[in-house]
């Protein structure tokens, strides 16, 4: 089965946020009355605290279709424009922003109401009646839930500042949700609510991940299953080993995880697809039979998803904790992710599971033509993102622990997740790497070897001992 990773940041993944929180969080409020038999979504919002921003857009999914917005400084309905030119609006949103007097400019209110609807498909039968393809961004209505991510879905209006390369996707949020066919809510940030009406709120920033449907939660010592595939002993062993590699982590990057995980189990909308994808605290699975939760508990496939769980609560840290932008902001969140995981598999999972992940980087690097960190210009330059950010960088990740020690790497990856930056990028990179190894020859050396040269690969695999 086809398997892809799309992380929130993240991440996700796409890597326009800035980098330590954003600098003036936006208020979101009102309500949304939803239908998971209809696949309707009716969205009444607010959004205040609204950052001075001279050039932005404002990112709403390209189902929605819009009846208003107005400026409530002056009570207004305001003339609105769209932009063909947002490159992370492909296909998912629509970005729209509102024209300065006699069309020159921008103009954007403190205090803006946005009043929309949107109907989608509603797939309950992926044998006769299923899309062709299932992704993070997707609104996807199965028959018995829906499913949103924040960022990459914007289901509710996301800003993001152009200049700044800047995407305000975490909110503080006072919101209703109405789902009169639905048993359970949930919105990511509160703890899931039974019931076909709920107020959730939250004054931490949060990506607005929303489940909502009929399933049941299942809760162990403060971390949520919602929709679970499995029985009520491996859920008890899911947390716990969930917990196992949350310490491992806490340990050695020095740096405590600050709230619960909550679980989402789901189907996707098509047939050929299944992935994971965090928007912290919560961590979603969408796959059907093997590919579900269950998979973490058969000997077939644990191999694969009990690194993918590691990789996701590595997101915490790398595009929660702290948030990358820049060229290399997508490599440093996925990479890092996937450096971690790799790190729980040989010591928490086992030498053989690490073993094969790493062989199995090793020959899909066989051809890739990488392009080193040192003279990526555009995220373009990846040539295949898949290959750059999840098997080459944390192959050299791993090349550059074996040159500088374990303890030394440990380091670097709290000075990146600590340090503050305007932008993630190259020099950024260095920075912090000369900030823990002191030693200007070994910085030279491994900048030559790694940073700096088209034989990154070669010389990654030279001094790992591979082939």
């Amino acid at each position: 089965m086809k398997r892809f990773l799309f992380t929130c940041l993240t991440l996700f993944f796409l890597s326009c946020s800035f980098v330590k929180g954003q600098d003036s969080i936006p208020l979101l409020k009102g309500k949304a009355e939803l239908s998971i038999k209809n696949g309707t979504l009716e969205c009444d919002f607010t959004l205040s605290n609204v950052p001075r921003i001279n050039d932005y857009y404002i990112r709403i999914n390209s189902g929605m279709n819009i009846l208003y917005f107005k400026n409530l400084d002056a009570n207004t309905l305001i003339y609105f424009d769209k932009s063909f030119h947002d490159t992370l609006s492909t296909g998912e949103t629509i970005a729209y922003f509102f024209p300065g007097n006699k069309g020159k400019g921008k103009f954007l209110p403190h205090s803006i109401q946005f009043k929309y609807v949107g109907k989608y498909p509603v797939v309950t039968d992926t044998l006769k009646d299923y899309s062709v393809e299932d992704w993070k961004g997707n609104i996807a209505f199965n028959g018995y839930s829906v499913r949103t991510d924040g960022r990459q879905s914007a289901w509710y209006p996301v800003l993001y500042d152009i200049a700044k390369d800047v995407v305000f996707d975490k909110v503080k949020y006072d919101i209703e949700i109405t789902c009169k066919d639905c048993s359970t809510l949930y919105v990511n940030g509160n703890l899931p609510v039974s019931g076909t009406q709920a107020h959730f709120k939250s004054d931490i920033p949060q990506q607005l991940t929303m489940f909502s449907g009929k399933y049941k939660v299942a809760n162990v010592n403060g971390t949520y299953l919602l929709n679970p595939d499995i029985t009520e002993s491996q859920v008890k062993a899911f947390a716990e080993i969930t917990n196992s590699y949350k310490k491992f982590y806490e340990d050695n990057l020095n740096i405590p995880y600050k709230q619960s995980i909550t679980y989402i189990q789901t189907t996707p909308t098509s047939k050929d697809n299944a992935w994971l994808f965090v928007s912290y605290p919560t961590i979603v699975n969408i796959g059907h039979g093997q590919y579900g939760m269950k998979s973490f508990f058969d000997k077939k496939t644990a191999a694969w998803f009990k690194p993918y769980i590691a990789h996701e609560l590595g997101h915490y840290y790398f595009g929660t904790f702290k948030v990358f932008n820049s060229e290399l902001g997508d490599m440093m969140s996925e990479g890092f992710a996937e450096y971690l995981s790799l790190k729980v598999a040989r010591k928490l999972i086992s030498d053989s599971i690490y073993g094969k992940k790493l062989t199995t980087k090793i020959k899909s690097l066989n051809d890739f033509q990488a392009i080193p960190f040192a003279k990526i210009r555009s995220k373009s330059d990846y040539n295949s993102r898949e290959l750059y950010v999840y098997y080459y960088a944390p192959l050299i990740f791993l090349a550059i622990e074996k040159e500088i020690g374990e303890e030394q790497m440990w380091k670097w990856l709290h000075a990146i997740l600590t340090t503050k930056s305007e932008f993630t990028n190259f020099s950024f990179l260095k920075q912090t790497l000369n900030s823990v190894l002191q030693d200007k020859d070994k910085l030279n050396l491994l900048e030559s070897k790694y940073f700096d040269s088209e034989r990154s690969i070669e010389n990654a695999k030279e001094v790992l001992g591979l082939k």
